[in-house]
């Protein structure tokens, strides 16, 4: 394909500057909520505690999982990908390096999406269109907005590993996509499924997708059968949820409509409808949506509010890919290729700025900054709670103690035998600042650990405490 070579270089440093300025942003919204006390242990403090821990090579145990003594992480999920991650505690101790590294860790992903456009897309506009499509998706915004998270870090092994099968570089393949399998146990059906789509599409790769496709489902079946229940001592935390009849199998995909066929139409209007023209990667999106919609009943997962959708972005940027590279060899219909690359962009815009309001608006908000500042309460409160032994304290504020010994709120603190407890009762918080208790339940706990004789009772301000044990 030939490119003129001083276009391409003002196309490239455009594409590196937009990036760059993505990464800053997202690194900001991010850091800013946390210092506003709104990020959470879950999923924060899990995914961070275990990176600390393996920094210093112990074993990433978790108190929370099994208060007071914990259980290793991957009882929860199994994750021992993140390993990779731990280097980055041997630069700083501070745990904000968490949230910049996964706003880079999208960037980078999204710089490898537009190499890979490089190579096989002819028109500067459509490259730029995927590129635009992948990073102003509401879903991945959302994800790099709401804490720090497993699915978020394994895109950019997962675009490495695509970015190997174009090469057909496939001892590369293999070890990027072992890795991306390292990052979450439910990458187990994204590989299976990738498999598929090596068997499907017309250039197939028969021998490399049966392979694959006998690689997530052995995988999934280890952890999620033998691994993390041994670890766990019982049974695999998120089994599905199975559709009782062969109805639901398939409304399941779109009922409730206000927020499953909504979630679908905005992702794939996103993309410029594209992906809906590459069967082969209909396994890639329908087994996304089964997994989310079908095989589970959090209502959490049903909409672009979360984490859950930030693997649409690789997955819908190849399907979009795939469709292009079809639609640029014909014709009669290539010449409409720019004016659809124009209208996807500003239907990415339009949804980011005004539909949905795309998080990473906040980064150019004084009013935002403003919050960070006004929650310097908060901060002088976490300098005054003890940092030894074992702390009992609400979601938000573990989030903060997360390289230390801490767990959430609990109603058998008697059991437990915090050496700290610690609670800031303003009225008004977010809900799940308390979780997993409510706020009656945190008052009715606060009561009790008052009236408790080996507790000694610290009141900073008229709604914070911090209990000690004598």
């Amino acid at each position: 394909m030939n490119i003129n070579r001083k276009s391409l270089t003002a196309e490239i440093i455009f594409v590196l500057i937009s990036v760059t300025l993505y990464v800053i942003a997202s690194s900001l919204v991010s850091l800013n909520r946390h210092w506003q006390f709104n990020s959470f242990w879950y999923d924060f403090g899990i995914f961070d505690t275990t990176v600390w821990k393996l920094s210093r090579l112990d074993l990433p145990v978790i108190p929370q999982l099994q208060p007071p003594y914990g259980k290793i992480v991957w009882a929860d999920h199994f994750n021992p990908g993140v390993i990779l991650l731990s280097p980055l505690y041997w630069l700083t101790g501070k745990e904000e390096i968490m949230f910049v590294a996964q706003s880079l860790t999208v960037g980078l992903s999204a710089l490898i999406a537009y190499f890979i456009s490089l190579k096989f897309i002819k028109s500067k506009l459509m490259r730029v269109s995927l590129l635009v499509s992948f990073l102003g998706f509401t879903g991945l915004q959302n994800a790099l907005y709401t804490d720090v998270h497993n699915n978020v870090f394994v895109l950019f092994p997962l675009m490495l590993t695509i970015g190997a099968f174009f090469e057909k570089k496939w001892k590369l393949y293999w070890i990027f996509l072992l890795i991306s399998l390292g990052f979450q146990e439910n990458m187990a059906a994204v590989v299976t499924a990738l498999g598929f789509y090596l068997l499907l599409r017309k250039e197939r790769e028969v021998k490399m997708g049966i392979l694959t496709v006998a690689l997530g489902l052995i995988y999934g079946l280890l952890t999620m059968k033998l691994l993390i229940p041994l670890f766990n001592g019982g049974a695999y935390s998120y089994q599905p949820s199975f559709p009782g009849n062969w109805y639901e199998w398939i409304t399941g995909f779109f009922n409730p409509p206000e927020m499953k066929l909504k979630s679908i139409i905005l992702t794939f209007a996103t993309f410029g409808l594209l992906p809906l023209g590459t069967l082969s990667s209909y396994p890639l999106i329908v087994g996304h949506y089964l997994e989310r919609f079908v095989l589970n009943t959090a209502a959490t997962r049903w909409d672009l509010g979360f984490h859950y959708n930030a693997l649409l972005s690789p997955i819908m940027f190849l399907a979009s890919l795939e469709t292009l590279m079809k639609l640029q060899r014909l014709q009669n219909l290539k010449k409409l290729l720019p004016f659809w690359s124009i209208l996807t962009i500003l239907t990415v815009l339009y949804l980011h700025r005004f539909y949905l309001h795309g998080p990473l608006m906040l980064a150019t908000h004084p009013v935002f900054y403003r919050q960070t500042e006004n929650a310097r309460f908060l901060r002088d409160f976490k300098q005054q709670i003890p940092d030894k032994g074992l702390l009992m304290t609400q979601n938000n504020i573990a989030a903060h103690f997360t390289h230390g010994n801490v767990i959430l709120l609990n109603k058998n603190y008697t059991g437990i035998k915090p050496d700290t407890i610690a609670v800031d009762l303003r009225p008004g918080q977010n809900a799940n600042n308390f979780f997993p208790l409510s706020e009656q339940q945190t008052q009715n706990l606060i009561a009790s650990v008052s009236a408790d004789p080996n507790y000694a009772t610290k009141q900073v301000t008229d709604s914070q405490l911090i209990f000690t044990r004598k």
